[in-house]
């Protein structure tokens, strides 16, 4: 693979527009985390809870890219606002083992979250300015690029 100037460009100009758009997305994430009085991993894993009822610690571990001290923190400041409960803690001594679940006031926190979804709404809004055949194109060309990444 040869890295002429200008390919290195290219490959700076596509990372950079991915970049910018998981910034902008992630912005909007955060506003409606805090809109709902969440941090942005709290929301996060709220919305997992709902679509994952009785995930553990480990398996927000592994879906957030983060440690078992991180997700603790935010499940017990969830746990304080009776949003998530802790299921099977007497049972099992390691805290990356415990089952989570929502309580009905996390749930409906969760689905909150889903209507308010700034980020969901803002690429809704930038969609609309194109049309079916750019979007399918765009999509199409994202998965073999996601594939492609995979593979090396």
């Amino acid at each position: 693979m040869e890295l002429s100037e200008d390919r290195v460009n290219r490959v700076r100009d596509v990372l950079g527009s991915y970049w910018a758009i998981n910034r902008i997305t992630a912005k909007h994430a955060e506003q409606n985390a805090l809109s709902l009085g969440l941090s942005l991993q709290q929301m996060a894993i709220l919305n997992i809870l709902y679509g994952r009822p009785e995930s553990t610690v480990d398996d927000l571990k592994k879906k957030l890219f983060t440690s078992t001290e991180v997700i603790s923190a935010n499940v017990d400041g969830l746990v304080h606002a009776r949003l998530v409960e802790k299921m099977n803690t007497e049972f099992v001594e390691n805290a990356d083992a415990w089952r989570l679940q929502l309580t009905e006031k996390g749930k409906e926190m969760s689905e909150r979250s889903t209507q308010n979804a700034f980020a969901y709404k803002a690429m809704m809004k930038a969609l609309d300015e194109m049309d079916d055949e750019d979007i399918d194109k765009l999509i199409e060309i994202n998965h073999k690029i996601e594939s492609l990444l995979k593979t090396d």
